[in-house]
């Protein structure tokens, strides 16, 4: 598929992983860098008239299969609400209620709380584990956001 069409098919699916084939091997390419923006405090797939960045290198979301970095727009209407309640609208939890850099989707915390009453698994082993499910070959880098107060 073109670039295009791979970024308007995702517009509802920011989570997805795409991979582009280089000629030798499949290679993880982010939606982000292919052009996909989220808009917050609108129905979804409808854009703002006029919209502020989140983030300059990204908003980290950390989901239940891996921690993404996505390109996200908060609405910045006259009518529109704060950034926290824009994201708990989406089911993303935010990291802050000021500024927020980072979210957790409701999916995640659901399982966190089934693991932690179940396993006992940690908040750092949990996240751990998910950094590792992100990239497990030591060479990439794991998107940063003030995250890790979210499962403490």
């Amino acid at each position: 598929m073109c670039v295009s069409c791979i970024v308007k098919g995702h517009t509802l699916l920011p989570f997805h992983i795409v991979q582009e084939w280089t000629g030798l091997f499949f290679r993880r390419v982010s939606l982000m860098t292919l052009g996909l923006r989220v808009q917050m405090g609108h129905v979804a797939g409808d854009s703002c008239p006029n919209p502020t960045s989140a983030s300059k290198d990204g908003f980290v979301v950390v989901d239940i299969d891996r921690i993404h970095t996505i390109g996200l727009d908060f609405c910045n209407c006259h009518l529109a609400t704060g950034r926290h309640i824009q994201l708990l609208r989406a089911r993303l939890y935010p990291a802050t209620t000021i500024s927020p850099q980072s979210a957790a989707t409701f999916r995640v915390l659901e399982f966190f709380q089934l693991l932690s009453f179940m396993s006992k698994v940690s908040a750092y082993e949990f996240y751990h584990t998910l950094a590792q499910r992100t990239n497990n070959t030591g060479v990439g880098e794991i998107p940063v956001g003030s995250y890790m107060f979210i499962f403490c």
